[in-house]
């Protein structure tokens, strides 16, 4: 919610320019693939999501970014000792739990993964290893959902933590909003010049 004061910052005068900002930055996205996308993604972003990561019990997580046609969700980025593999993998939309989370917009936790409907363990397979417990979260920037976070526990870390919880989702979402401040930031001021000034 914006504050009072922060209301008084904006400009009438401004307010197309606002407009045209979002048309120019989404004309970008739908011509850029996921890869290059991701590079909006700084180290001081990657360095936040991998301590959350941690801080709630996970081995790894991912970052999800959706194709311009929304058919493939692409990992852009894993923390794991796997991430050689993992990244550019592609998950198929309307395949998996990331795939559901991505159409339903909302969180997602499940400590029992093996035994859960939506899980494709494709990506298993190819990693050789067994996710026991996941979380996922939208991830939004740039005025929309571009794609999903997840963070996992592996069978074959030894992980001693037995799953997730709710704070966990929560601390998760909360650096998923953090980090799009950090895009949104680095977007507009790129966008608008003002990275150049000085």
């Amino acid at each position: 919610m914006i504050g009072a004061k922060t209301r008084l910052l904006r400009n009438p005068a401004l307010s197309q320019l606002g407009a045209e900002v979002e048309q120019h930055l989404e004309a970008w996205f739908h011509s850029s693939d996921p890869m290059g996308v991701a590079e909006l993604i700084d180290q001081t972003s990657l360095s936040l999501l991998e301590a959350a990561y941690s801080k709630v019990g996970g081995c790894e997580g991912t970052v999800w970014l959706a194709d311009q046609e929304e058919q493939f969700l692409v990992a852009v980025a894993n923390s794991g000792s796997d991430a050689s593999s993992l990244v550019g993998f592609k998950q198929p939309v309307g395949s998996g739990i990331i795939s559901m989370v991505y159409a339903q917009q909302q969180p997602y936790c499940e400590n029992d993964i093996q035994a859960s409907e939506g899980h494709d363990d494709t990506l298993d397979r190819k990693i050789a290893k067994h996710t026991t417990a996941m979380i996922a979260v939208p991830f939004y920037f740039s005025f929309k959902l571009r794609g999903v976070l997840s963070c996992v526990q592996l069978q074959e870390s030894g992980n001693s933590q037995d799953g997730f919880n709710s704070t966990h989702v929560e601390h998760l979402v909360r650096v998923s909003n953090i980090v799009e401040r950090l895009i949104d930031g680095r977007l507009l001021s790129s966008t608008l010049g003002l990275s150049d000034v000085g």
